[in-house]
């Protein structure tokens, strides 16, 4: 070939590679013309360098960041090449365009700080010192401040703590000449704090056992961070005994596995006792109806006495079933918490795994004997046990309870609690274990407003008669008669035991 075909060669290349650079840099131009200060950056990592972290902004043009910027505070990076690196572009530079999760002083001037402010980018600043309800911070060489309600997510205890302390804060009050900043780094958190909860959420199911730490309690049970996100673990799930305060099982800072009970929403709800072996099952083939055993009273309610009968089984002692000798209001007349009982078991619900239990079983009945204890007419000293509507209950002998209905009371009458009275016996219902009683020195002339016949109510006193008071006649009285007939039955409506 001769030298002047191959100069002209040469010359045809030179032309095609200037054209090829040339256009190359119009597409460069073009894929980055719009990108400024201040743009949200989501964008693939295509290299990580000892200080950068290399990304691809779109078309042929790279932008970087440095490393320090998304350390972890123990200085490991936790991304890799191919993850989106999310951020702010902060600076252009001869390198390129700059990414930052926030502004720094040194791409900065008042221009960036009020598009910070505009554009809720967030800027770098370090709180120096306390200040009348808040903080002051330096931000991008200017002073800040940041309420101490805006400086964490949680409470501050202790504001000394922050001080010296770096942070990423949104500008969210600036002055017209920016002289005037108000931040906060708590709006940061909170939208980086839901961002990791959406995530941790996406990898929890219900039914997963996962470790967590407990991080503080309260009343009604504990709250467990697990793995970034907290759940919380009601007082009645933390164990199969009965727990009154979370802090006698627990400690702040204890680590543990636990259940993941429901995911509702934002709410984690979690079990401790789901992990542990159900004491009932266990207690089952030891325990049958009828059987004699000794239990520990732990609560008393208006309706009876919760007993343990095995560490996390317990058993319900109905008021009813307290006493043959008394007529029990509630538990505390006989009963406290932490008394020892020897009681027999009258029922077993498994399905609710519910065991209903009564003292009452094992004491004698007086009744049997009732024709050696009580004589018909004969007078007797006995002790008022307590007034109601439709008369007083009096104490003949011990299990023996009497009644002197309201008709067969005097008007100056004005009985209380312990009073001894002398009376005599004028009716036995023996099928429904009922005692009327009467004055032994009732005169024959005697108004009596009734007679001592178990089916017969009283009759309304004579005054209440004459005023109008009907309401409340022979069929209320009647009422409260059958009330108290079958009192030895009944279970309050209140008492979870009421089925068995």
């Amino acid at each position: 070939m001769s030298e002047k075909v191959r100069e002209t060669g040469s010359k045809a290349a030179f032309r095609e590679m200037k054209e090829e650079y040339l256009r190359m840099l119009e597409d460069s131009i073009q894929d980055t013309k719009e990108i400024k200060r201040g743009d949200v950056v989501e964008a693939p990592i295509i290299a990580i360098t000892d200080s950068n972290i290399i990304v691809n902004l779109g078309g042929k043009f790279d932008a970087y960041a440095e490393i320090g910027e998304y350390s972890e505070e123990n200085g490991s990076l936790t991304l890799e090449v191919g993850d989106t690196l999310r951020g702010y572009i902060v600076d252009e530079t001869a390198q390129g365009y700059v990414v930052g999760k926030s502004l720094t002083k040194q791409h900065v001037d008042k221009q960036a700080i009020r598009d910070a402010y505009e554009k809720k980018i967030p800027v770098q600043g370090r709180i120096y010192s306390v200040t009348k309800g808040g903080f002051n911070v330096d931000i991008l060489g200017g002073r800040a401040f940041c309420p101490v309600s805006q400086v964490s997510l949680r409470p501050v205890d202790n504001t000394a703590e922050y001080i010296g302390r770096t942070l990423d804060f949104l500008i969210i009050e600036c002055s017209e000449n920016c002289r005037r900043l108000v931040v906060s780094h708590r709006q940061l958190a909170e939208v980086e704090a839901e961002a990791k909860r959406q995530e941790i959420l996406g990898r929890l199911n219900e039914g997963d056992v996962v470790r967590g730490k407990v991080m503080r309690m309260t009343s009604f049970g504990a709250f467990i961070d697990i793995g970034g996100i907290e759940g919380l673990m009601h007082v009645s799930e933390i164990s199969w005994q009965h727990v009154i305060k979370p802090q006698d099982q627990l400690k702040q800072g204890q680590e543990l596995d636990v259940k993941i009970l429901s995911i509702k929403e934002d709410k984690i709800a979690l079990s401790r006792k789901a992990l542990q072996d159900n004491p009932f099952i266990a207690a089952m083939e030891e325990i049958k109806v009828n059987d004699e055993v000794d239990c520990r009273i732990l609560r008393l309610h208006s309706f009876g006495a919760f007993a343990e009968i095995k560490p996390g089984v317990e058993g319900l002692i109905p008021v009813s079933e307290m006493s043959r000798n008394r007529n029990i209001r509630h538990p505390k007349e006989i009963l406290k918490e932490g008394d020892f009982v020897r009681v027999q078991v009258l029922r077993i619900d498994p399905d609710v795994q519910k065991i209903s239990l009564s003292l009452k079983a094992l004491q004698p009945d007086p009744w049997e004997n009732i024709d050696e204890m009580v004589t018909i007419d004969k007078p007797f000293e006995g002790v008022v046990e307590s007034s109601t509507s439709f008369g007083v209950f009096v104490t003949i002998a011990e299990g023996i309870t009497g009644l002197l209905p309201r008709s067969r009371m005097r008007r100056a009458d004005n009985f209380k609690s312990g009073d001894k009275v002398t009376l005599k016996v004028t009716a036995i219902d023996r099928s429904q274990h009922r005692i009327t009683l009467d004055y032994i020195d009732r005169s024959p002339d005697e108004e009596i407003f009734g007679d001592n016949r178990f089916d017969r109510a009283p009759r309304e006193p004579r005054e209440h008669r004459d005023r109008g008071f009907r309401g409340r006649g022979r069929g209320g009285r009647d009422e409260e008669w059958r009330k108290y007939a079958s009192a030895t039955d009944a279970i309050a409506d209140d008492n979870p035991f009421k089925d068995l």
